[in-house]
C-alpha cells in the first residue's frame, strides 16, 4: 500500500512539473481571456521547422536530411487555399503525387491557425 501511495505521489509530482514548465497555446473558448491560436507557436510546437524553413521570419528548417526536407513556407503555401492545407496536412490529399510526411496532430482551430499564420508569411 505504501509503495503505491509513492508511486501516486511520484506522478503527481512528475505532472505538476510538466504542467509548470509547458504554457497552453492558448486559453479555452469561453474563458474570460479566451484568444486565438499563435501561428507561430503552433508551427515551433507541431515541430514543423524540423523540416519546413520560414525565412521571412527567421525560422531554419534543422533536419539535415534530404529526404525529410520540405521546402520553405514563405514561397510556396500562398498559391493553395486554407481547404486544401488543411486537408494537405491531414493526409487526405496528394500534393505532386505525395502526401505530407506528418500528420497534424491537434485541433481544428490550432490547424486553422497555424494555416492561417503561415499564409500570412508569404513574402511580397
Amino acid at each position: 500500500m505504501r509503495q503505491r501511495a509513492l508511486r501516486v505521489a511520484f506522478l503527481a509530482v512528475i505532472g505538476l512539473c510538466w504542467l509548470g514548465t509547458t504554457a497552453p497555446l492558448f486559453t479555452p473558448a469561453g474563458t474570460a481571456d479566451a484568444a486565438a491560436p499563435d501561428g507561430k507557436a503552433l508551427f515551433l510546437a507541431q515541430k514543423c521547422n524540423l523540416c519546413h524553413s520560414v525565412s521571412s521570419v527567421g525560422i531554419t528548417a534543422t533536419s539535415k536530411s534530404e529526404k525529410t526536407a520540405g521546402p520553405d513556407l514563405t514561397t510556396v503555401a500562398k498559391p493553395h487555399d486554407a481547404a486544401f492545407m488543411k486537408d494537405f496536412l491531414l493526409k487526405k490529399v496528394d500534393l505532386n503525387g505525395k502526401k505530407h510526411l506528418k500528420e497534424f496532430k491537434g485541433t481544428d482551430e490550432e490547424l486553422t491557425a497555424l494555416i492561417a499564420w503561415v499564409q500570412a508569411q508569404h513574402k511580397k
